[in-house]
């Protein structure tokens, strides 16, 4: 259990995520601390290239970045990439975002997970964290993730961090991308999902970075993930999310995209942008320049070049946090974050 200084950090934090909330603040960053992988993912583009270390945020940078997102209201920050566990030092950046104010949270594929590093990573402050399993049988996640036993260590990764969460508040998810070829395979992961003990994210497919082929389901997917919804508690994506995803099908996306005014990404070099897909479109540089500026800048990107390209979970958690009915949808956040 936690201290009752870490308790009072914890509650401090929150409130001030509450006002950004209400206040309708930037309240989540993607925080892109590598572009480095382990794996060959055929619904990535990074891995394609060279990424050296050299390029990366040193801790003393994150630091930076941590206190000027703290001058934007406490966030939710995404430590994403690449596979940020491929950094031996995603300890110390977890602990630095933490003592900053934020909410760290991440996303990997769980490869390096083992028991030392399902109790190091939670324990340096961790809010969350999601293991990517897009498939319920191994070989098919293998192939789309270009690495042999891939599946058997995501599987192995969501047991060890659960078991070792040292505070239930500290929430272990599988999440999957839902494509054209895996919607029959959601129910079999939210019963896997179950028998682990963890929960259950779903995030829809984007081709909208680099030469990716379009691989967005059929025209009719929502009726089927609200009726998982319904029936699995695990089932932790929120019901305003799912209930776009047949409109985001059909038109290739949903429009009045809030990228800049909810939500933001920070490249690996400092530079800002509005999500992972406007890479070109810098607001400038969050180790250098001033981050209301930069904040401002990001407004007007997001009127001069309104964007509707997709509807990822990130996107999808921002907007839908301000849908009516608004009680339900902090409701089911809570139901996501509390202590399980």
């Amino acid at each position: 259990m936690p201290s009752l200084r870490q308790e009072a950090w914890y509650l401090y934090r929150c409130a001030r995520l509450g006002s950004a909330f209400f206040r309708r603040r930037l309240i989540h960053c993607n925080l892109q601390v590598t572009y480095r992988c382990n794996f060959r993912c055929q619904i990535c583009d990074f891995w394609k290239d060279p990424h050296p270390r050299s390029e990366e945020f040193t801790p003393e940078q994150v630091r930076v970045v941590g206190e000027k997102l703290a001058r934007l209201g406490t966030m939710i920050v995404s430590l994403g990439g690449g596979e940020p566990l491929i950094r031996e030092d995603l300890y110390q950046i977890t602990a630095i975002l933490r003592d900053t104010g934020h909410f760290p949270i991440l996303i990997t594929n769980g490869w390096f997970v083992n028991e030392t590093v399902a109790k190091d990573i939670l324990r340096a402050g961790l809010q969350e964290i999601s293991v990517s399993v897009d498939y319920a049988d191994a070989a098919r996640h293998d192939a789309q993730r270009g690495t042999p036993g891939a599946w058997d260590r995501a599987v192995k990764a969501l047991e060890l961090l659960h078991r070792h969460r040292p505070d239930r508040r500290c929430r272990v998810h599988m999440i999957s991308v839902l494509m054209d070829d895996n919607l029959e395979d959601t129910e079999k992961l939210l019963r896997l999902a179950r028998d682990i003990g963890v929960t259950y994210y779903v995030n829809l497919y984007s081709s909208g970075r680099g030469t990716k082929s379009p691989r967005l389901p059929g025209s009719e997917v929502q009726s089927h993930l609200l009726d998982l919804k319904r029936r699995y508690p695990e089932f932790v994506s929120l019901t305003s999310y799912l209930e776009s995803f047949d409109q985001a099908i059909r038109e290739g996306g949903i429009g009045g995209c809030e990228g800049g005014t909810l939500f933001l990404n920070v490249g690996s070099g400092g530079g800002v942008s509005r999500c992972i897909d406007t890479l070109e479109d810098q607001a400038g540089n969050i180790l250098t320049d001033d981050v209301l500026a930069i904040r401002d800048r990001l407004a007007r990107l997001r009127a001069e070049k309104p964007c509707g390209e997709c509807w990822t979970s990130c996107r999808g958690f921002a907007e839908c946090m301000y849908k009516a009915p608004r009680a339900r949808q902090f409701a089911e956040f809570y139901t996501s974050v509390k202590r399980r």
